[in-house]
């Protein structure tokens, strides 16, 4: 059986971690590509969260180890999304001269721009807000949701 080694714990480190945890939109999300569990010292996910807060257009990074790479990137909720397409559609609205939001691409994506006829940050946006439309008023279920989402995605 292998034992994970001690590690020490930055208590000031991680009260700070938590407290702005408190106010940002998205978690760390880390997915591991080999067949045994990873687990990182909390100081090294804290490092970690702080690396994507001050690195902002950074997509993710990988995290090369003995038992297999971790993609470390961040998890947005549905909700941030909602809002953000919420607040594009508020410039929309409330500026007639505003035609457009441009959004720069990055590396896996190309830019993007949002209209009063396709109000979404997402470039898939308009078709991920049918599905999630469709599943809240119970027109689908869960499962179903995910499979069109996942669809979505695939053509993008």
């Amino acid at each position: 059986m292998n034992k994970t080694p001690e590690r020490s714990v930055n208590p000031s480190a991680v009260k700070r971690v938590r407290e702005s945890a408190q106010t940002r939109p998205w978690q760390l999300l880390m997915l591991s590509n080999g067949s045994q569990p990873i687990s990182f010292s909390e100081q090294t996910v804290l490092a970690l969260t702080r690396i994507l807060d001050l690195l902002p257009n950074l997509g993710g990074l990988t995290i090369r180890t003995a038992s297999g790479d971790v993609h470390v990137s961040r998890d947005f909720s549905g909700d941030t999304t909602d809002t953000v397409d919420s607040l594009i559609s508020t410039i929309l609205t409330a500026d007639p001269d505003i035609s457009g939001i441009v959004f720069s691409g990055s590396g896996q994506s190309s830019e993007h721009v949002a209209t009063r006829d396709d109000p979404h940050y997402l470039p898939v946006g308009k078709e991920v807000a049918i599905v999630r439309k469709a599943l809240k008023a119970g027109l689908i279920d869960s499962g179903e949701a995910l499979r069109r989402t996942k669809a979505v995605y695939k053509k993008d």
